[in-house]
């Protein structure tokens, strides 16, 4: 089981790519609003409740766009812009002055849409999510959010961190490992860890 939803069809994705490669304003907005949710939570969920998410999320699609180019369509188009992400990510998790901000509740749109109760629900399960990865050394914690939350294939994911397929695996049983024990008092997340496939 992925926790995520379907991606757009890769045969959309590249005609977008090519009219964008063409200068076309309009493929560029489609691009991100396809891409940017995707992008938005693996920034998430590598760097937690930043004060700079949104500044990261914007540097990922300039980086992309800027590097249009230079995509020769080796891969999908998603796994191309998410090791942009991935590295941009990175580079963030290292600099000393990455500014935390507390999560008091869940996107204002997401709450609406839900009851009180389920609105609670899921804002605690988020805050119990990001506490838990945030506890990962981040090489370990990107293979878990690619692969386990964000649905990436093991060789996607290591295309994307730039790593060997046998290390992707370790990272990711390494990080299950460590999260189940660290999740052994929380039913939720066990539960969640439960219905994930396994690399």
């Amino acid at each position: 089981m992925k926790l995520v939803p379907d991606r757009p069809p890769p045969a959309e994705v590249a005609a977008l790519v090519e009219s964008a490669r063409r200068g076309e304003p309009a493929a560029f907005r489609e691009l991100f609003r396809l891409h940017v949710g995707r992008v938005h939570r693996i920034v998430y969920r590598m760097v937690g409740p930043s004060a700079d998410l949104d500044d990261l999320v914007q540097t990922v699609f300039v980086e992309g766009f800027r590097s249009l180019p230079s995509f020769r369509g080796e891969s999908l188009f998603s796994t191309w812009l998410g090791r942009i992400a991935v590295r941009v990510t990175m580079h963030a998790v290292k600099r000393p002055g990455l500014r935390l901000v507390p999560i008091d509740s869940i996107d204002e749109r997401q709450a609406n849409a839900l009851a009180p109760d389920d609105a609670a629900s899921a804002a605690e399960g988020l805050n119990r999510l990001t506490a838990l990865l945030a506890a990962l050394k981040p090489k370990k914690r990107v293979a878990f959010v690619l692969h386990v939350l964000e649905g990436y294939s093991v060789e996607e994911t290591a295309a994307m961190v730039g790593a060997s397929v046998a290390a992707v695996k370790v990272r990711i049983h390494d990080a299950r490992h460590e999260l189940e024990r660290r999740a052994r008092k929380d039913s939720w997340f066990a539960e969640i860890l439960a219905r994930t496939e396994r690399p």
